[in-house]
């Protein structure tokens, strides 16, 4: 029984850890650096939720789910800007100003789970959270030439409520990024 345990705990610490992002090509370098300024545009044209389009699976929500939807993910973006910042104070920092802007972070969300309640309650903050996966580009907006592509496949902590898990696998998006960033070479 005891193994049984210990292979339990290691499978969930490693399933809460499952998300990761990846540079492509191109390199973070650029953004090494503190006078840097990005605007992040987020890209849900081709998003499927659950394996499903957008509205097909705001319909079968129902209509708390449609209203509550934009808020939601209006919460989950501003949540990225804010970690990102935090975490990579050091370096290029996510601004609204286009003016001030030298490049543009386009976030290309492809997929997107909101991960398992039942799990959640089960088993806590072991639990995989909500799911986001997909592509960003890192352009230079002087020349629009293209700094970095990136993949990301990056989970939340399992969260009670739709707006919290999705803030956390938006955080671990930011998290993941900033990390890119730290470590350009």
């Amino acid at each position: 029984m005891k193994k049984f345990m210990m292979l339990l705990a290691a499978t969930l610490i490693s399933l809460s850890a499952w998300a990761d992002a990846e540079v492509k090509s191109g390199s973070m370098k650029e953004l090494k650096n503190p006078d840097a300024r990005v605007l992040v545009t987020w890209d849900y044209s081709k998003m499927t939720i659950e394996d499903k389009s957008v509205d097909e699976f705001l319909k079968e929500k129902g209509a708390d789910w449609q209203r509550d939807y934009s808020a939601e993910v209006a919460a989950g973006e501003s949540a990225f800007d804010v970690l990102f910042n935090k975490k990579d104070k050091k370096y290029a920092l996510i601004t609204d100003d286009e003016d001030a802007a030298q490049y543009e972070l386009v976030i290309h969300v492809d997929k997107f789970h909101y991960g398992s309640l039942g799990a959640a309650i089960a088993f806590g903050g072991f639990a995989r959270g909500a799911h986001i996966e997909g592509t960003a580009d890192v352009i230079k907006l002087s020349d629009k030439s293209l700094v970095a592509s990136i993949s990301f496949d990056c989970s939340g902590s399992a969260a009670y409520g739709n707006e919290a898990r999705r803030i956390l696998a938006y955080q671990d998006l930011a998290k993941d990024l900033a990390k890119l960033v730290s470590k350009a070479k």
